[in-house]
């Protein structure tokens, strides 16, 4: 059996916790695998999975060691990559929504899928990863930067700038964009990264980034967040959507959705449902953190929502 397939066997008869969210995502991946429209390219994930381990850590007491995804995050990259259309052999999924509570390797997710994308991916490649200011967009950008720099293999390949990096193979390009529509505008970018999406105040870049990759039958638009307290933002709005998506109200077969939430703001007292908006807890994030955090959270309250947000990725007002 191959990681995705295990991890999905296991949210499916309750071996790993999950909220209703990935339940819904796990049984989309089922029925995808039984339909008649696509087919599951093995080769492919497989492929993606031994560019991983080229790809080291670039913080912290890992730094430079390999990296080795969590089944999770084999899971996301398997649909994503895996699911082609039988009559074109074209990528399903042209944009993937990922909503998951913060330190659980949001941007080495995206720093590696960003590598692939420049030194893997057939022909000429853009990839921009954009954010809610440049410092923010800097953030997956020198992840991926620095993995370069740490990894031979990549460091051999790819040209290292400060602002950019080059793959003179066939030009791809990656490098960081400013929030803002106006400097998007003209782009065709085969991989459109958008960082913490609940911070933007609109949706004009997100927006411009889909529309730019028109051009780009494989493009992909990857979106990952954490949940926010502006409940009207476009990022909430993209939420509810997908939720209705995974609820089978809304159809909309190009999106690729994984949400890690608390099925119930009850469920902040029971550490064994943590898990649900960590997926990492354990791994990239100890349990004397949460307990930490919770324990003056209820001695602040003004600090409470802060808390449900960022650590349990429950949007509130």
């Amino acid at each position: 059996m191959t990681i995705w397939n295990d991890y999905a066997k296991a949210v499916k008869n309750g071996e790993i916790v999950a909220c209703k969210r990935i339940k819904q995502a796990v049984n989309r991946y089922f029925s995808d695998l039984e339909s008649p429209n696509y087919y599951f390219d093995h080769e492919i994930v497989e492929r993606f999975l031994k560019f991983s381990k080229v790809c080291p850590h670039v913080k912290g007491h890992l730094r430079g060691k390999a990296i080795e995804l969590s089944d999770w995050q084999v899971f996301l990259f398997a649909n994503i990559l895996g699911f082609k259309y039988r009559a074109t052999g074209l990528r399903k999924y042209r944009s993937a929504y990922i909503q998951v509570a913060r330190k659980n390797a949001k941007s080495t997710v995206a720093a590696v899928l960003a590598n692939w994308f420049l030194v893997m991916e057939k022909g000429q490649q853009d990839i921009y990863t954009a954010a809610v200011s440049r410092d923010q967009a800097r953030i997956v950008f020198d992840d991926a930067r620095q993995m370069a720099v740490l990894s031979k293999p990549l460091k051999k390949r790819v040209q290292i700038q400060q602002h950019k990096m080059i793959y003179p193979q066939n030009n791809s390009l990656m490098r960081p964009l400013a929030a803002k529509s106006s400097t998007i505008e003209g782009t065709n970018p085969s991989l459109a990264i958008v960082d913490e999406y609940h911070l933007h105040p609109d949706n004009s870049v997100y927006s411009a980034l889909e529309l730019g990759q028109g051009a780009r039958p494989e493009g992909l638009l990857f979106a990952i967040t954490t949940a926010g307290s502006n409940t009207i933002s476009a990022c909430k709005q993209h939420y509810d959507y997908c939720c209705q998506i995974l609820e089978g109200n809304e159809q909309n077969e190009s999106i690729f959705i994984m949400i890690f939430e608390l099925d119930d703001e009850s469920e902040v007292d029971d550490s064994s449902q943590w898990i649900k908006a960590n997926p990492n807890i354990g791994k990239s994030i100890p349990f004397q953190d949460f307990e930490n955090t919770i324990a003056k959270a209820r001695g602040i309250p003004s600090e409470w929502v802060e808390m449900l947000t960022k650590r349990f990725n429950v949007w509130c007002i």
